[in-house]
C-alpha cells in the first residue's frame, strides 16, 4: 500500500481485490462509446487505467491501448487478468504530473471519474499540460466527471462476498467542503471470514469538482478545445458526463 502523510494508504490489496469484484470490466454500452472515438490504427492510451477496467474490453475489440497507472498493485492486477486473456499491452507505472511515455497517441482516456482524485488544482492543469504533449495533432481525450450529490447518506456499508464465508467489508465516511469543492471518503477494508475480521486496511480518497466554465478554461489552458459535453448512464451510482476536447 502506497502511504501518505496521514497515515491513511491508497489502493491496497483488499482495495484491490474489492475493485476487481464490483468493477470488474466496463459494461459493454461504456465500451462502446469510448470505442466510437478511436481510429483504425490510432494508438490509444488509457491514463489511470487501474487494473484493466476499460482497457482490457478495447484490446479485445483489437484496438492498440497502452495503460498509465501510479498504483503498482492495480497494474499488478492488470497485468494477471491481460496474461490470462493472452493479451499483451504495454502498461506503464508512471505518476501524471511527471508523465513521460515513447508514444503519441491519437485517443487519450480517462474513465470514472478517476481525474477528479487529482485534488490540487494547479497540478490537474499540469496533467492536462503532460497528456497533450503526449497527443498526435488533433488527437481526442475524452474525461469522465461527474458533480457529488450533497443529498447522499454520508455514510455507507458495502460487502461482497470472496467465497464460502470469506467477505470484504467496506465501510465509507464522507466529509464534503462544497467551499473548497472537496470531498474526502476515508475508507476502511476488512477482510472477513468466518465471521471473524482477519485484515484492515484504511484508504482516505480525496475528490475534487469542476464547473464547466472551469473545464473549459483549463483545458484551454492546456492546449485543448472542448467539443461537446455528452450525458451517459454508464453507472448505477448516477449519471457520467463525458468531456471531448480535441488537441487545438
Amino acid at each position: 500500500m502506497s502511504q501518505t502523510n496521514n497515515g491513511y494508504g491508497s489502493y491496497g490489496r483488499l482495495c484491490s481485490l474489492f475493485y476487481d469484484a464490483t468493477k470488474q470490466y466496463a459494461p459493454t454500452a461504456e465500451v462502446d462509446f469510448y470505442a466510437k472515438f478511436m481510429r483504425p490504427g490510432g494508438r490509444v492510451l488509457e491514463a489511470m487505467s487501474g487494473s484493466g477496467r476499460l482497457q482490457i474490453p478495447l484490446l479485445q475489440r483489437g484496438f492498440v491501448v497502452d495503460g498509465v497507472d501510479n498504483s503498482e498493485i492495480m497494474l499488478e492486477r492488470c497485468r494477471q487478468r491481460c496474461a490470462q486473456l493472452g493479451l499483451q499491452p504495454k502498461i506503464y507505472r508512471q505518476s501524471l504530473e511527471d508523465l513521460k511515455l515513447p508514444a503519441l497517441y491519437q485517443t487519450v482516456t480517462i474513465a470514472v471519474g478517476s481525474f477528479q482524485l487529482i485534488s490540487n488544482h494547479q497540478v490537474a492543469l499540469k496533467v492536462l499540460q503532460n497528456l497533450r504533449t503526449q497527443m498526435v495533432q488533433g488527437g481526442d481525450l475524452l474525461i469522465d466527471f461527474f458533480q457529488p450529490d450533497f443529498q447522499a447518506d454520508l455514510r455507507s456499508v458495502r460487502e461482497i462476498a470472496l467465497g464460502a464465508e470469506k467477505i470484504i467489508r467496506l465501510t465509507t465516511r464522507y466529509i464534503i467542503d462544497q467551499e473548497q469543492r472537496l470531498a474526502d471518503a476515508y475508507c476502511l477494508y476488512e477482510l472477513i471470514v468466518n465471521r471473524v475480521v482477519q485484515e484492515q486496511e484504511e484508504e482516505l480518497i480525496q475528490v475534487t469538482w469542476y464547473s464547466e466554465t472551469e473545464w473549459q478554461k483549463m483545458l484551454c489552458q492546456a492546449g485543448f478545445e472542448v467539443v461537446k459535453i455528452y450525458t451517459e448512464t454508464f453507472r448505477a451510482s448516477g449519471l457520467s458526463y463525458i468531456l471531448h476536447a480535441k488537441v487545438a
